[in-house]
C-alpha cells in the first residue's frame, strides 16, 4: 500500500470527523438559545451522526479467475507480509464478501449460509440477524489463524440438482453447466451466501470499505447486488484478464452489473505478467500490453485512461520483498494513484460540500436570526435611553403605540394559525402518499399479479406495476409540497412586510434523489425483463427474487421519501411558529417593562441594565457561532 493512498483514506476521514465535529458544535449553540431551534437541532444532529459513520466503498467485479481477491491483497493487506484473503489457481472466494472495521464488536468472519437463499428476507435484512450467521473469531495478531479462518469464504458443497435450480444457483438449460451435475443428482455450490470480515486495519478503520464480488453466477443469483451494492459503491474496480482480454461473461457482467450501475467505474487488465516475454524486448512486451488495453477499451466503450494494466501477483510479492522495481513495473502504483489522488477526493468533495451546503444554509439563517435579535434589544435600549428623565403621558404614549404593535401582530398570529391548520392537514394528505400502508398496498397488488400469472411475461408485469406506481406516488407528493410552499410563502411574507419579521426561506421539497433512484430501479426492472435469459419458465425463482430486491429497495427509498417529507413539513412550520412566540414574547416583555416604569419610574434604569446585559450576552453568541461557520468554511 503506498503512502499516498494511505495518507488520503486517513484525511478523507479526519475531514469526516472535523466536519462533524463543528456541526456538532453548532448544534450544541442552538440548543443553548432556549431550545429556540430544536428541529435545526435535531436535523444537524442527523448529520453529524451520518458523517461519523459514512464509509469509502470500493467494489472489486469479475468473473472467476481474474484475480480480484489477489489485487485486494495487493493494495491493501500487502504490509502484513502475506495474503490476508484467500487466493489461488482457480476458484477462490466463493461468496460475495465484504471487509470493514468496526470498534463495536470483535474481528471475526461472519457467513451466510447459502440455504438462507430460500427464505424471503433480504442480504440487508439478514445481516440485521445475527442468528442467522455463523461466526468466527479473528485473531489479528495471529497470521496463521487469520489465514486458515478466511480460507472458509472458498468453501463449497454439494447440494441436491432439483434444490440448486429452485435457489438459482444451477441452470440444467444451460449447456455450460450441465457437465456439474455427478452421478448421484447433487452439483457443487458455494457453502456460504455472503461473508463479512471485521478486521481492524488502518484503511477499513478509517471508513473504507471493500466489496468482493465473485463471477457472474453469484451476481444474477442475487439481485440485491445489482440493484443495491454495486449501485452505492463509491468506485467499481472491473478485472479481466490480459491475456484473453474481454470474454463473452466479461462482457455479460459488464453490461449487466457495471457499466449502467456504477458511479466511478474502471477496468482492471490483470495478469499482465503473463505477457511478459524474455524472448521480446521490454518495448515490445509493452506494446502488446498496450494492444490489448486499447482493445480492452474499444470493446467496453471507455476511454483509454480508464483502463489499467496491472499484476496484482507480482505488485504483491514485490511490496512483501521490498522490490521497488518489480512494483513499479507491475503498474500497482497507477491503481493506486487513482485511489489516492481521483476516487477518494472526489467522494470526500462531494460529500463535504452535500454537508456544508444544507448546514451553510441553517447557518446563515441562525446568523439573520441574532442579528434581528441584537437589532431589537438595541431599539429597546435607545427607546429606554430616550424615555429617561421624561414625563409619565410620553412613556404611556409609548407603551399604547406599542400595544397596537402588538394588537396588529397577534391579528397575523391568528391568521397564521388558520393557515398552519389547513397547510398541517394537506401535510397529513402528503405523507400519506408514502406511508408505510400505502407501500403495502402497491407491494401487495404487484405480488398479487405474480402469483396469480401462469407465464414469465405476468410475473414481469408485476416487477413493471411495482417500480412504476411508486414513481408516481413520488412525483404527486412533490407537487403537493410545492401547492404548500406556495401557501407558506405568502404567510411568510406577510410577516415580514407588516411586522419586519426576517425573511424566511423555505426550501422546496426536494424529493430528486429518491425519484432518481426509483427510476434507475425501473431502468433496471426493464432490463431484467427484456432480457431472453429471464423469460424462461425455469427462471421463475430468478424473477421472485428479483421481484423481492426490487420490493426491498424500492421500500428503503419510498421510506427515505417519506421521512425526507415529514422533516420538510416541520421545516416549513416549526421554524415560523418559534419566530411568532419568540417575538410575541418580546412584545409581552417590553409591555410589562413599561407597565412596571409606569408605576415606579425607578425601575427605568435597571431596565436598561438588563437589556444592556442580553445585548452582552448576544454578542458573546455572534462571536461564537462567527468561530463555529469559521469552522465549517474552511
Amino acid at each position: 500500500m503506498s503512502i499516498h493512498l494511505e495518507q488520503e483514506v486517513a484525511d478523507y476521514s479526519a475531514r469526516r470527523m472535523r466536519l462533524a465535529t463543528a456541526i456538532t458544535d453548532y448544534a450544541d449553540w442552538l440548543d443553548r438559545q432556549h431550545g429556540i431551534d430544536a428541529e435545526r437541532t435535531l436535523r444537524l444532529a442527523d448529520t453529524a451522526s451520518g458523517l461519523r459513520q459514512d464509509k469509502l466503498v470500493v467494489a472489486f467485479v469479475a468473473e472467476f479467475s481474474r484475480g480480484k481477491t489477489e489485487l485486494i491483497n495487493a493494495l491493501f493487506f500487502a504490509d502484513h507480509g502475506q495474503r490476508l484473503l484467500p487466493s489461488d489457481a482457480g476458484r477462490t472466494t466463493m461468496c460475495p464478501t465484504e471487509l470493514y472495521a468496526s470498534a463495536d464488536e470483535p474481528p471475526s468472519l461472519r457467513l451466510l449460509p447459502i440455504e438462507t437463499r430460500s427464505r424471503d428476507e433480504s442480504l440487508a435484512r439478514l445481516k440485521h440477524m445475527p442468528i442467522k450467521w455463523c461466526r468466527v473469531l479473528l485473531d489479528p495478531s495471529d497470521p496463521r489463524q487469520l489465514q486458515e479462518s478466511l480460507k472458509k469464504l472458498t468453501e463449497t458443497k454439494s447440494m441436491a440438482a432439483a434444490d440448486a435450480i429452485e435457489m438459482g444457483l444451477w441452470d440444467s438449460e444451460d449447456p455450460s453447466e450441465r457437465h456439474l451435475l455427478r452421478d448421484d443428482g447433487t452439483v457443487e455450490v458455494p457453502a456460504w451466501r455472503y461473508g463479512m470480515v471485521n478486521y481492524p486495519h488502518p484503511l477499513l478503520q478509517a471508513g473504507l470499505t471493500i466489496l468482493d464480488t465473485p463471477g457472474l453466477n453469484a451476481l444474477g443469483a442475487e439481485p440485491e447486488l445489482t440493484l443495491s451494492v454495486i449501485p452505492n459503491a463509491h468506485a467499481v474496480m472491473y478485472l479481466l484478464a490480459t491475456d484473453t482480454g474481454v470474454t463473452r461473461s466479461d462482457l455479460e457482467i459488464w453490461q449487466k452489473h457495471v457499466h449502467r450501475h456504477a458511479n466511478y467505474h474502471v477496468a482492471v487488465l490483470n495478469k499482465i505478467d503473463m505477457l511478459w516475454d524474455e524472448l521480446k524486448s521490454d518495448s515490445e512486451v509493452q506494446a502488446t500490453i498496450e494492444r490489448q488495453a486499447e482493445e480492452t477499451a474499444r470493446v467496453l466503450k471507455l476511454p483509454r485512461s480508464r483502463v489499467f494494466t496491472v499484476s496484482a501477483q507480482k505488485a504483491l510479492v514485490a511490496t512483501i520483498r521490498g522490490d521497488a522495481a518489480l512494483r513499479v513495473r507491475s503498474g500497482i502504483e497507477s491503481l493506486e494513484y487513482l485511489l489516492a489522488h481521483q476516487v477518494i477526493p472526489a467522494r470526500r468533495d462531494m460529500l463535504y460540500h452535500a454537508v456544508s451546503h444544507e448546514v451553510v444554509s441553517l447557518l446563515d439563517e441562525s446568523q439573520v436570526d441574532l442579528s434581528a435579535r441584537l437589532k431589537r434589544s438595541s431599539d429597546e435600549l435607545i427607546q429606554l435611553s430616550q424615555l429617561s428623565g421624561k414625563n409619565r403621558e410620553l412613556i404611556e404614549q409609548t407603551r399604547a403605540t406599542l400595544q397596537k404593535e402588538k394588537d396588529s401582530y397577534d391579528a397575523t398570529a391568528d391568521q397564521f394559525r388558520v393557515t398552519r391548520k389547513m397547510v398541517q392537514k394537506q401535510g397529513e394528505h402528503l405523507v400519506s402518499q408514502l406511508s408505510d400502508d400505502t407501500l403495502s398496498v402497491i407491494c401487495k397488488a404487484g405480488r398479487a399479479a405474480m402469483e396469480s400469472s401462469l407465464t414469465t411475461r405476468g410475473l414481469t408485469s408485476g416487477i413493471r406495476q411495482l417500480s412504476g406506481q411508486m414513481v408516481e406516488r413520488l412525483q404527486h407528493a412533490t407537487r403537493l409540497a410545492d401547492n404548500i410552499l406556495d401557501v407558506l410563502d405568502q404567510a411568510y411574507t406577510r410577516f415580514h412586510r407588516q411586522h419586519n419579521l426576517p425573511k424566511m426561506q423555505v426550501p422546496r421539497l426536494d424529493l430528486g434523489a429518491y425519484r432518481n433512484r426509483l427510476e434507475a430501479l425501473t431502468r433496471e426492472t426493464e432490463a431484467f425483463c427484456k432480457d431472453p435469459a429471464n423469460l424462461m419458465l425455469e427462471k421463475r425463482f430468478m424473477i421472485r427474487r428479483f421481484y423481492a430486491g426490487l420490493a426491498e429497495e424500492s421500500r428503503k427509498a419510498f421510506n427515505l421519501a417519506r421521512v425526507e417529507a415529514e422533516r420538510w413539513l416541520r421545516i416549513a412550520l416549526d421554524p415560523i411558529m418559534t419566530r411568532i412566540r419568540e417575538h410575541k414574547q418580546y412584545l409581552d416583555t417590553r409591555l410589562a417593562s413599561l407597565q412596571r416604569i409606569l408605576e415606579n419610574m425607578g425601575t427605568l434604569h435597571s431596565r436598561m441594565a438588563q437589556v444592556k446585559q442580553e445585548i452582552g450576552e448576544l454578542r458573546q453568541d455572534k462571536v461564537e457561532l462567527g468561530r463555529i461557520a469559521a469552522q465549517l468554511v474552511a
